[in-house]
């Protein structure tokens, strides 16, 4: 994939992204969401212009990343991710984090 079919393919796969999440994804589910789109455009792509060779795996690789990267900033990963980050356990009571943190 060149720059200009990454483009191309990105501006579907990002519209694509936005209106499935203003459909009511859930942003858990988020991610896989974006890359599987991002897969589902790319392939969609080579198999227009019928460019499915072994020797453009890494292209279609390449690509496959730039369309996911873009896509997922539209999604918002950060904000799909956080409940990762809020939802995590209390540190262990031994160890770094155990004791509570106080101003000086």
């Amino acid at each position: 994939m060149d720059g200009q079919a990454i483009m191309t393919v990105s501006a579907v796969v990002v519209s694509l992204t936005q209106l499935i999440k203003w459909a009511g994804l859930p942003d858990k589910v988020g991610p896989v969401a974006v890359l599987g789109l991002s897969l589902f455009g790319v392939v969609f792509w080579g198999y227009s212009v019928g460019t499915f060779e072994h020797t453009k795996a890494f292209d279609y690789f390449a690509g496959w990343i730039a369309v996911s990267t873009s896509a997922a900033g539209v999604f918002g990963f950060t904000r799909a991710a956080n409940t990762a980050v809020t939802s995590a356990k209390a540190p262990p009571s031994d160890g770094a984090g155990s004791s509570a943190t106080v101003k000086s």
